[in-house]
């Protein structure tokens, strides 16, 4: 029967949907850019459901947020970090959700009150609600809020009745009541039900240390699909034939769609099973997983689990040297690497250093044949990496990115701006054998540039600094006319550094070079490394952790 159906429009609200896969809250979609994105490229996604949103804004985690704890296993506690739910909804503003697409809009509360407030403000964008009812490890959130049966039905009364969208409740599969449950929320209201979440509280470990900062989390990918599985027939068994099911948890193969296709489920969420793809990676995984199953095609070329490729376990090494430049920016020499890398072995590359109950970030490696990461304060985590000695015990996982550009100009002007310097060494290691490279540099002062003998030996070098302390005083983008001049037509342009200093790079640059010359890594937030979080979006949808961070100046532009 499945065969016939998965390509199928679907009926869903007052929507006929295209797409029975489901991308499930908090997975990738969790900016506008990401959801335009994948409704765009993505055809047998259907339903995109957001980042669970709150009335007001919440800080939630800070990393790791995500590990891998055993093969085709995950755990995750980002928090609930939300904008709150009127930041959120200026930022859907600037999106249109297609016609045969279904965007699923996750709020959160602790009473009534809260989840009215946010579902009011989002239900211009909303095509439907999902509930939060099921969050493991959220303190006063969640599944504590879904465990309180009359509460439950009078949140999913009110949002009901006020919105008059379709309202899905999410449910966590180690509810003891999960059938009377469910049918609780159908009474009050609900047009279908979510099943299922992650599954937790649990506590993941690295030897001897927790690996979240949360210390708790939710358990997803192959490890809770019996649980799904059952969750899903439980309840069909219960509710009948007629309410909606999105069913969830572990699924990365033919089999496992066809699986919960028969315990009861409508529709399919594909989450942790992304782990690791790229956007590209992404469609040709979801596109394969439609055409076999019309093809009946379950058995091939499937791992039948939810295992990434990419590295996620973490490395012991240690600090063998540190290069002090000024109280707040240091240079940390480590002792070892998970393999030995050539010089331009890490272009475009980065590891994420985890020091257990401190925290963990990425940074690029600055020399490989050093190996060297550059260290500049800027919250708590960069403090405590700024204070570490020789000797200094830390951890890595990596390498992540998808490497250093492809550059068809013989000229290359390289522009860097504090520690986005870093970064650039690495790919010009990469380049030199057949290209001519120009290096502008720039600081806040002369003690923030660094490694400018390494960059020597490589080409010319040009330096800005703010306070005049060495080069041109002013910003390292005034250099870039003058070293037009040098590079001859058509040069290509890498950039890194802040923001804003990027942006202004690629005014400039759009005006002397061929726009698909221009590239750029944005120092945007970047929490999971490995596709799933979705916070280091670009503009265009792009994921800078996955598919950059060097992207072309187009994936930056609106």
């Amino acid at each position: 029967m499945l065969k016939f159906q998965i390509q199928e429009p679907y009926r869903l609200g007052k929507k006929t949907v295209r797409g029975r896969f489901v991308i499930p809250s908090g997975i990738r979609c969790t900016h506008a850019s990401t959801i335009a994105k994948c409704f765009r490229e993505v055809p047998s996604v259907g339903v995109v459901t957001t980042k669970s949103i709150s009335a007001a804004p919440r800080a939630g985690n800070r990393e790791p947020i995500y590990a891998r704890y055993a093969p085709g296993c995950y755990i995750n506690a980002v928090g609930l970090a939300n904008p709150g739910a009127q930041a959120f909804l200026e930022e859907l503003s600037a999106i249109r959700i297609p016609e045969d697409k279904f965007l699923l809009v996750s709020v959160f509360g602790s009473d009534v009150e809260s989840f009215l407030a946010a579902a009011r403000t989002l239900a211009p964008a909303a095509d439907g609600f999902e509930l939060n009812m099921s969050c493991p490890h959220a303190k006063g959130y969640g599944a504590e809020v879904g465990q309180d049966l009359e509460l439950l039905q009078r949140i999913t009364a009110a949002v009901a009745r006020e919105t008059q969208l379709p309202v899905f409740v999410k449910l966590s599969p180690v509810l003891a009541t999960l059938s009377q449950t469910a049918q609780a929320a159908l009474a009050a209201g609900a047009a279908g039900l979510t099943l299922v979440n992650t599954v937790g509280p649990a506590l993941a470990a690295h030897g001897e240390h927790a690996i979240l900062a949360n210390r708790l989390g939710g358990l997803s990918g192959d490890g809770i699909r019996p649980m799904g599985l059952r969750a899903v027939e439980q309840v069909r068994q219960t509710v009948g034939p007629g309410p909606v099911i999105i069913g969830m948890g572990g699924i990365a193969a033919p089999d496992h769609v066809r699986q919960y296709a028969r315990a009861g489920a409508d529709l399919f969420g594909i989450g942790s099973s992304l782990t690791g793809l790229d956007s590209g990676g992404m469609r040709e995984f979801l596109a394969r997983l439609e055409g076999d199953l019309v093809e009946c095609a379950c058995g091939r070329g499937y791992e039948r689990s939810c295992e990434t490729a990419l590295p996620m376990d973490y490395f012991k090494t240690r600090v063998r040297a540190r290069v002090n430049y000024d109280a707040t920016c240091c240079k940390l020499i480590l002792e070892r690497l998970p393999e030995e890398y050539a010089e331009g072995g890490l272009a475009g590359r980065f590891f994420f250093l985890w020091i257990p109950g401190a925290g963990e970030k990425p940074f690029a490696v600055f020399s490989a044949s050093e190996r060297s990461v550059v260290v500049r304060e800027a919250g708590p985590f960069s403090r405590r990496l700024n204070e570490l000695q020789a000797g200094a015990e830390i951890f890595l996982r990596g390498p992540y990115g998808s490497g250093a550009p492809h550059i068809d100009s013989p000229a290359v002007i390289h522009v860097g701006g504090g520690t986005g310097i870093a970064s650039l060494l690495e790919i010009a290691h990469s380049l030199r054998q057949n290209h001519r490279q120009t290096f502008l540099l720039g600081a806040r002062t002369r003690e923030h540039l660094f490694g400018i003998d390494k960059f020597e030996q490589l080409g010319e070098v040009l330096l800005a600094t703010d306070d005049g302390s060495a080069g041109h005083h002013g910003l390292v983008t005034d250099l870039i006319p003058g070293a037009v001049l040098d590079a001859g037509d058509g040069p290509a342009f890498i950039n890194c550094g802040p923001e804003p200093m990027v942006r202004r790079c690629f005014e400039i640059q759009r005006e002397l070079t061929a726009h698909g010359r221009i590239f750029g890594s944005i120092e945007y937030r970047t929490s999971c490394g490995v596709g799933i979080c979705g916070k280091c979006a670009a503009p265009s949808g792009a994921l800078t952790c996955i598919d950059g961070p060097f992207l072309p100046m187009a994936e930056f532009l609106p």
